[in-house]
């Protein structure tokens, strides 16, 4: 027998009944975080003997693992639901959107995230220098330490993180953190998207330097998709962010 349905639909949006426990819904956030902190860690010293950078480690041990954990989570609680490896009434917010809503919207936030980003440059700084317990290499992405790298290994790093991070992250991370897991925080109100970034920052255990830029940036990301309730557009978003910010990076060290 299948699961009693605990969505209902409204305007042929499905809205779920369920809601997590805070300890529930902390634990579902910070537990992929902690895996790829774990195999980021482990993973430097490997890579670093192939002459690759940590950024590398990260993508490749660190982040394929996290989000292979929350697709498995995902299609485990929709295979609990459905009877069959479906994500039906598990990953929620898909309420349609105009299509010119798309063309207005990505590029509007995408533009406030780099706003955000770049006026929040000096607190990433001082949170760095807060921090000197932290092994140099935490900042993977900071191009003073990737310049020390040979062209080869950065071409292969930088097309490593279009892959994972500029294209599976976004997709992925989008569906678990705000299509699963925010519908179930949803009785919170309008508080619901600030608790949901709160929790989306602390995942980010790899690299608690830009905790206060994370949340900053990702808060007008996750207000969108509830907003709207549209997870599409927080994919769109966060991958526009994402491949941006890596080919920016890459055409300064590369010299596109």
């Amino acid at each position: 027998m299948s699961a009693p349905d605990s969505t209902q639909t409204v305007s042929s949006v499905p809205i779920t009944n369920e809601q997590h426990s805070l300890g529930r819904s902390l634990l579902l956030h910070i537990l992929p975080g902690v895996f790829i902190l774990a195999l980021f860690v482990a993973g430097v010293p490997l890579v670093a003997r192939l002459g690759l950078p940590p950024l590398f480690a990260m993508l490749t041990f660190g982040t394929a693992f996290g989000l292979a954990f929350q697709v498995w989570h995902l299609y485990t609680e929709g295979k609990k639901r459905n009877g069959r490896a479906s994500l039906a009434g598990i990953v929620l917010y898909r309420q349609p959107m105009p299509l010119w809503q798309y063309f207005a919207l990505v590029p509007l936030f995408v533009v406030l995230g780099f706003l955000i980003d770049g006026l929040t440059a000096p607190l990433k700084l001082a949170m760095v220098n807060s921090m000197p317990w932290l092994p140099q290499w935490f900042e993977m992405r900071a191009v003073s330490l990737l310049a020390a790298y040979s062209r080869p290994a950065l071409v292969i790093t930088f097309a490593c993180s279009a892959l994972f991070n500029g294209i599976a992250a976004p997709i992925v991370e989008e569906l678990y953190f705000r299509g699963y897991l925010m519908p179930r925080l949803s009785r919170f109100g309008r508080w619901t998207p600030v608790l949901e970034t709160a929790l989306f920052t602390v995942y980010h255990f790899w690299q608690p330097y830009y905790w206060i830029t994370q949340f900053l940036f990702m808060l007008p990301v996750v207000s969108a998709v509830y907003w709207k309730r549209n997870v599409r557009l927080g994919i769109l978003i966060h991958m526009a962010l994402n491949l941006l910010g890596g080919l920016l990076t890459a055409a300064m060290l590369l010299g596109m």
